[in-house]
């Protein structure tokens, strides 16, 4: 029984000191792969259209990357603005796959979502990140440039047309505003340049079910109402009711104020609104690391932020970053009806 004890005792601290033998081996082994990924791209420059949205716009290809061995290996793309670090990127994993063809719309929304401002050509650093193990560091291939413009992307809402006497009394043509909400409450932006503008407002491009005034001139509508007159030329905000069967109009003139701007918090930067392309801008100076906003009349009462940083403004939204200290052309384009607002800086 003695020399049994005893065997089996030595079979213990055999096994006891087999197994801190490989403990030791496991902390000495570090996994260094034999060659990193190269990455391509099919182009270095592209100009994204909402038209092609489903169309393929690049494609990235990479050499898988060797640990020495048979890994299974993940990949990710990695996106940041150029010359940025790649602390924040924008991410899409590929699984094992060794190459992703973006469609127009999937490279757009990563574009925005990176902050590149519509209809702005800038430049995008792309890189490869292969991972094996949460235990193991990933390894990154060199970065690839990618020149691209975005587009806003146009979102079709319910919309509600405006004829009027500033453009012939034709609802096939008019303007519109939107219902971001689908709730049968419609906002848009219309400039009049008239002494006196009529119009009445139509669900449909045609007259068959329009809404005019109910003849108390108090901001109510009502089917086949009369005429609804604005005295003075501007650029004018309209909120409107179908369900409700009630209107809103307010004059507006917009300009940009905050930390960035030559004002500061204190004194406005004023836009200038173009008849032409139907957009606000002002070309000024703005500084590193500082905020501003775009507000209208002077006042606090009608004001526009960025909640999610996607040169979409929203009423009462987060102040804006400076894209960095320089001259810039700011452009505001609210001509699109309510949902479908639009910022941009060029430098």
């Amino acid at each position: 029984m003695t020399t049994f004890i005893t065997k089996l005792a030595g079979l213990g601290l055999a096994a006891t000191v087999l197994l801190a033998s490989c403990e030791k081996d496991e902390e000495k082994v570090t996994m260094q792969p034999a060659s990193a990924s190269a990455l391509t791209a099919s182009t270095a420059s592209v100009v994204l259209l909402q038209a092609d949205a489903a169309k393929n716009a690049v494609t990235y290809t990479w050499t898988p990357t060797s640990y020495g061995y048979q890994a299974a290996v993940n990949y990710t793309l990695q996106f940041d603005k150029k010359g940025g670090t790649f602390a924040s990127p924008i991410e899409v994993e590929t699984g094992s796959s060794t190459s992703k063809t973006f469609t127009t719309s999937e490279l757009n929304n990563v574009l925005l979502k990176l902050g590149l401002a519509a209809g702005n050509a800038g430049q995008v650093d792309v890189r490869v990140k292969s991972s094996i193990s949460s235990a193991v560091s990933p390894t990154y291939s060199a970065a690839s440039t990618i020149t691209a413009t975005p587009y806003s992307e146009f979102i079709l809402y319910p919309q509600i047309y405006v004829p009027g006497s500033y453009q012939g009394w034709a609802p096939d043509k008019a303007p519109f505003l939107a219902s971001s909400k689908s709730d049968e409450k419609y906002e848009g932006y219309l400039n009049f340049t008239d002494a006196t503008t009529m119009f009445k407002f139509t669900p449909a491009r045609n007259w068959d079910n329009d809404f005019g005034d109910d003849g108390t001139k108090t901001g109510k509508l009502k089917a086949k109402g009369s005429d609804i007159s604005v005295a003075g030329p501007g650029y004018y905000r309209f909120n409107v009711d179908t369900k409700g069967l009630t209107y809103t109009y307010t004059k507006t003139a917009w300009a940009i104020i905050g930390s960035a701007t030559p004002g500061d918090w204190s004194t406005e930067t004023p836009m200038t609104y173009d008849a032409t392309t139907g957009v606000w801008t002002v070309t000024t100076t703005l500084k590193s690391g500082a905020e501003l906003k775009f507000r209208a009349n002077n006042a606090w009462d009608i004001d526009m932020g960025d909640n999610n940083a996607d040169g979409k403004p929203e009423y009462k939204g987060e102040n804006i970053k400076s894209p960095g200290a320089g001259t810039y052309t700011i452009t505001l384009d609210l001509s699109k009806g309510e949902g479908n607002y639009t910022y941009s800086f060029r430098k």
